[in-house]
């Protein structure tokens, strides 16, 4: 077990951004303390050798924009809130509105590009911490966040925490887009992975792809992932939903009950190319599916994000069922377990 630190680029401020990298058991994972960015991810192949299974840039200065959100940790509330706008306590907000009409991953200045402080780095442990001030892409609040990333034998995890001194919405999550084919696989390898997600209903969209409040089940629909399928299978079926993303960019509600370490099974999905499989676990009720429908950094479709999640736009759609607001005394614990195996 060993954790390296090295220097990955200079912010046009002079602010030095560090890739810690943990490695252990055959795997690797170097993560940056801008964004708390998974940056890459390598595991054993059929044969023993190292596959990067986490799609990246060549180039560092890339992460400076990085419109793909390749591998960061956003918030202070994933996905999408509708107009960026919502009430709480009485109290109307207004977001910065990054994405169309709406607010996306956190706004124009989301958690991606900030510089998250060290709190430890030591075996097979990196912690890093952020404050994000009152008034935040305008959310209410000074809030606290820590996140933990930690190596398994067979994988690795993503544990966060958060206070806030006011009431305010906050749902985070990891933005990975992956290829068990390789990285630099490309879309076909990635359309030919088999996926099985947990999930007998999903949350159909509008045009912006804001849901709509409906909770829709799969069956008899190209949303039907509970049996493996291809993710290239169905994608181009004549489907409004489909239409509407240009692929699958939705939210899926997860079924499974938690085991008794609060984790619930999420998705098992397998390179037909490598053999190599991942399992997803998660402390969270849904997941996006988004299949790089709209990718600017690599080639359409290159990798796929299964990103945990509160459901999107949910501090505005109490139908859901699902408190996103954190509250003064309250800590918002989740975490996000990766497992490789062939």
């Amino acid at each position: 077990m060993s954790v390296t630190k090295e220097l990955f680029l200079t912010l046009p401020d002079g602010t030095p951004v560090h890739r810690y990298t943990l490695e252990k058991d055959g795997v690797s994972l170097s993560v940056l303390d801008r964004g708390s960015t998974l940056q890459r991810v390598a595991v054993p192949g059929p044969e023993g050798e190292p596959v990067e299974v986490l799609l990246n840039y060549t180039d560092p200065a890339a992460y400076l924009s990085c419109p793909d959100y390749l591998g960061a940790f956003v918030g202070r509330v994933a996905n999408r809130i509708a107009k960026g706008h919502f009430t709480l306590d009485g109290k109307e907000y207004q977001l910065a509105c990054n994405n169309g009409e709406n607010h996306l991953h956190g706004g124009v200045d989301g958690f991606n590009s900030r510089v998250f402080r060290l709190v430890r780095a030591e075996d097979d442990l990196l912690e890093l911490a952020l404050t994000s001030p009152d008034g935040d892409q305008g959310y209410p609040g000074e809030l606290e966040l820590t996140v933990r990333w930690k190596l398994l034998e067979d994988g690795f995890s993503l544990e966060w925490e958060a206070t806030s001194d006011k009431a305010t919405p906050a749902a985070f999550t990891c933005h990975a887009y992956w290829n068990l084919a390789g990285k630099d696989a490309g879309p076909e390898a990635m359309e030919d992975h088999r996926l099985r997600l947990f999930a007998d209903h999903y949350t159909p969209v509008g045009e912006t792809l804001i849901p709509t409040g409906e909770l829709a089940a799969v069956e008899g629909t190209p949303f039907d992932f509970t049996a493996p399928h291809a993710i290239g299978e169905r994608i181009g079926q004549d489907c409004p939903q489909l239409s509407i993303a240009g692929g699958y960019d939705h939210n899926f509600a997860l079924d499974a009950a938690p085991g008794p370490d609060g984790l619930r099974p999420l998705a098992e999905v397998t390179s037909p190319a490598t053999g190599i499989t991942m399992t997803v676990e998660t402390t969270l009720p849904g997941v996006q599916f988004y299949s790089g429908n709209f990718m600017q950094g690599h080639a359409k479709r290159s990798g796929f994000c299964l990103e945990p999640q509160t459901f999107p736009d949910a501090v505005n759609q109490p139908a859901f069922g699902q408190d996103v607001i954190l509250r003064p005394g309250q800590v918002r614990r989740d975490a996000i377990r990766w497992r490789f195996s062939l």
